[in-house]
C-alpha cells in the first residue's frame, strides 16, 4: 500500500539518484584527467644534512577546477637498478566549481633515496601512463 500522493514509480525514483551518486564519480577518476611533462631526477648533491632525494613532476590538465591531485609512492620492482612506481590519484569535486579547463602541477619526492634508479613509471588506475628515465643531479 502506498501512502498518499505516491505512486510506485516515485518510490523508485526515489532510492536512484544516491545510488546513481556513488557510481558518477569514481574514488579515482584519473582516466578524466589528461597528464603531460613528466620528468624525475635523482637529487644527490653534497653538502651539510643533504639525502639522495628522488623528485617525480609532471602536469595534469582537468576539466574543471577544484580536482584534488596526488601522486602517491607506489612498490619498487626489484631490478637492478629499480624502476620506482607511483599512483597517480585524481578526485573530482563534489560541489560548484568553476567550469574551466585547469592546468596543475603534480609532485612526489621520496627523501633517503636508493643511490640509483632505472625509472618511474605512474599508474592511473592500475594501468601505466608514462615512465621516464631517471637523471642524476649531483
Amino acid at each position: 500500500m502506498l501512502a498518499a500522493g505516491y505512486t510506485a514509480y516515485d518510490a523508485r525514483e526515489a532510492s536512484l539518484p544516491a545510488a546513481a551518486d556513488a557510481s558518477a564519480v569514481p574514488a579515482n577518476a584519473c582516466v578524466r584527467v589528461k597528464t603531460t611533462g613528466w620528468k624525475a631526477w635523482l637529487d644527490k648533491m653534497p653538502g651539510p644534512g643533504s639525502t639522495p632525494t628522488l623528485h617525480v613532476v609532471g602536469k595534469a590538465t582537468t576539466p574543471t577546477a577544484g580536482w584534488k591531485l596526488a601522486l602517491n609512492r607506489g612498490i619498487l620492482d626489484k631490478a637492478l637498478p629499480p624502476t620506482q612506481r607511483f599512483d597517480f590519484v585524481a578526485t573530482a569535486p563534489t560541489g560548484p566549481v568553476p567550469q574551466v579547463v585547469t592546468t596543475q602541477e603534480v609532485k612526489a619526492e621520496i627523501k633517503h633515496a636508493l643511490p640509483k634508479y632505472r625509472a618511474v613509471t605512474i599508474f592511473c588506475d592500475g594501468k601505466e601512463i608514462a615512465t621516464m628515465p631517471v637523471k642524476i643531479v649531483t
